[in-house]
């Protein structure tokens, strides 16, 4: 019997052939979801479709979306980030829009922490890729801009920074008049028979205070007239403090302007820098220093009178030219008087502007209490309105020491006519 030598490297050559093209294969796929498009594909272009905001809105109301440097093709979108200088490429991950992205708030929520990363990981590894590609390379130059279409004045007053700080400025500096009733620290008597969603001021926290405002729907951003926390205050929907302010006048019209504002951001309303509301010339916080007027006429009964002080300078020998106080309340005509808590102010870019937001008080002294009285009854016909020389009644001198509390107020007489 004659036996057939096989040889075993000619019997799995067969096999090991066929292992080489799959993997030959495999490295061609690998190479194809490694590829600058593939990427852009399947990680950059389904940011046009989310329906869920980008990691942007944790730090911009509006006007900001990551979708805003995406087109719809790989060679505009890369074209359009290399003109406008988002790209580096010679060290792509030193790239702009890597930079935009990784930003983020100093208290950042984990959801959008998440998303974030995935944004940062996504476009790192597609301009990575992107800058290898010799094809992008030569993409042409684009001719329009990418990114955001605003004016740079209405992206910035869109940042939420910028939104908390005039929060702090038009309503958590006014919030002490509202402290009684609806600080935790204060209003335990409140809370037994309203329950705690009467606590609406978050001590020491203003982002706390403005996130439960929005929360409890105390703020109707589509008609911000008729958000709550202007109408309780007013008492025009029942409100168990009573009315604690009057249509126009100044803590209305700084709870109002911030609304107004606040509503215009987040809905876009803004495409101009021209729109932008001024900024105040001025700081204020209310204080725990109360001011009477005693004497006051009958005929003022539930007019608004607004009281300004001004500081008697010793070195010029005259009144300061800022007030350093001011307050307004309608007149009580049964009782012949007026009183309420004063705030304090200061021009925003001087040295005691910063004292007045840490701790609004009165130096003693000499001042002059320049009275107003809207007979006019301009803050009922219009929004917003001014008292000016045209609303001027008098004036009187005050001394005091100007302690703090309701039973240490500082009481004036009425200036005779």
């Amino acid at each position: 019997m004659i036996q057939v030598w096989k040889n075993p490297v000619a019997s799995v050559l067969p096999w090991v052939s066929a292992l080489l093209v799959l993997l030959t294969l495999g490295g061609v796929a690998q190479a194809a979801d490694d590829s600058a498009l593939a990427i852009f594909e399947r990680r950059i272009l389904p940011i046009l479709q989310a329906k869920n905001p980008s990691s942007c809105s944790e730090c911009h109301l509006s006007g900001v979306d990551l979708a805003d440097y995406v087109r719809h093709t790989q060679d505009e979108t890369f074209a359009a980030l290399r003109d406008g200088g988002l790209i580096d490429l010679k060290e792509p991950d030193r790239s702009k829009l890597l930079a935009f992205i990784a930003r983020k708030p100093e208290r950042p929520s984990l959801v959008t922490d998440k998303i974030r990363q995935q944004e940062l990981e996504a476009f790192r590894a597609w301009i990575v890729a992107a800058v290898r590609d010799p094809q992008l390379l030569a993409a042409k130059e684009s001719s329009s801009k990418i990114g955001p279409q605003l004016p740079g004045e209405v992206i910035r007053h869109a940042r939420k920074d910028r939104v908390l700080a005039s929060f702090v400025d038009n309503v958590w500096a006014e919030a002490g008049r509202c402290a009684a009733c609806h600080s935790p620290d204060r209003n335990q008597q409140q809370v037994k028979k309203h329950g705690e969603h009467i606590s609406w001021i978050k001590l020491g926290d203003p982002a706390a205070t403005l996130a439960y405002l929005r929360e409890a729907e105390l703020i109707d951003l589509v008609k911000p007239e008729k958000s709550l926390l202007l109408l309780k205050p007013l008492n025009q929907v029942k409100h168990g403090g009573g009315q604690k302010m009057a249509f126009g006048d100044r803590t209305y019209k700084q709870f109002r302007q911030f609304i107004d504002d606040l509503a215009a951001t987040e809905l876009g309303k803004y495409t101009a820098a021209g729109q932008l509301p001024a900024v105040s010339t001025e700081v204020s916080s209310v204080s725990e220093i109360w001011f009477k007027l005693e004497g006051v006429p009958a005929k003022y009964d539930k007019l608004v009178l607004q009281v300004d002080l001004y500081r008697w300078d010793e070195r010029s020998k005259d009144w300061s030219k800022d007030r350093w106080a001011t307050a307004d309340r309608p007149v009580f005509g049964g009782g012949q008087l007026w009183q309420n808590h004063l705030s304090i102010t200061a021009p925003r870019d001087s040295e005691r502007a910063a004292a007045v937001r840490r701790s609004p008080a009165l130096p003693a002294g000499k001042y002059l209490a320049k009275i107003y009285i809207d007979e006019q009854q301009k803050f009922e016909h219009r929004y917003p309105a001014v008292l000016g020389s045209d609303d001027l009644v008098g004036q009187v001198e005050v001394t005091s020491r100007w302690p703090a509390g309701y039973g240490q107020m500082t009481v004036a007489k009425f200036p005779a006519n």
